[in-house]
């Protein structure tokens, strides 16, 4: 298992840490594996308390230390290997993918976005890496994903992301600091994961209790 992000309560105190928890790590397997209906990492949610944490030793090369062995190394899939960085959020406002609209709105939004998909990419579900907001059904259609202890039906947690942005969104979700400038090679892909077809894999956690697991969806 590997560590692909963490999240604070201090930074980011809308998501529903269990009592007495203020860190969530989350950790996977970087190497396809079937779970449910999708192809994918084998993700782990990690919750603690920081009081509890210890010191973490810097010296990785003193008695005792073991080297990885190769074989496990080329187990990993490249695309499942995150590119360190620091995050930056920001707060934005997203508005629910069209299925998720009442029948009489989508028939009205449907037909006002079908010249050129502004609703889709520029003005409903912000792409990228994210913390909770609405999940885009746009590979298949919609479904329900209740959770497996108690049947509450599971909301959005955390959204990992091929590209932050591309070139249908990018007028919208591109960083403005980013426009000013000759572009990078993977400006639109800081963190290099690449999940599904060049798509996003979201972790959806029960609101009656972080405790009672996850689902995940591909899209």
């Amino acid at each position: 298992m590997i560590g692909v992000a963490q999240f604070f309560a201090r930074d980011i105190p809308e998501i529903p840490y269990p009592d007495n928890t203020d860190l969530l790590q989350v950790l996977w397997c970087p190497a396809k594996h079937q779970q449910e209906d999708l192809w994918g990492p084998v993700v782990r949610l990690i919750w603690r308390r920081t009081a509890d944490l210890a010191t973490v030793p810097t010296e990785t090369h003193g008695p005792g230390f073991t080297a990885p062995y190769p074989s496990s190394v080329s187990l990993a899939d490249d695309d499942y290997l995150p590119r360190p960085c620091v995050l930056h959020p920001e707060r934005v406002t997203e508005y629910p993918d069209c299925e998720e609209l009442p029948e009489d709105l989508q028939s009205a939004l449907n037909e006002w976005d079908r010249a050129n998909s502004d609703y889709q990419y520029l003005l409903s579900i912000a792409p990228g890496c994210k913390i909770g907001g609405w999940e885009t059904w746009h590979l298949t259609d919609m479904y329900e994903l209740p959770c497996t202890t108690c049947g509450t039906e599971t909301e959005p947690l955390l959204q990992l992301d091929t590209t932050e942005w591309d070139g249908g969104s990018g007028p919208r979700w591109q960083p403005l600091e980013d426009r000013d400038h000759a572009p990078v090679d993977w400006e639109d892909e800081p963190t290099s994961l690449v999940l599904g077809r060049w798509g996003r894999l979201t972790v959806f956690l029960c609101p009656v209790s972080a405790e009672h697991g996850f689902r995940m969806a591909m899209q």
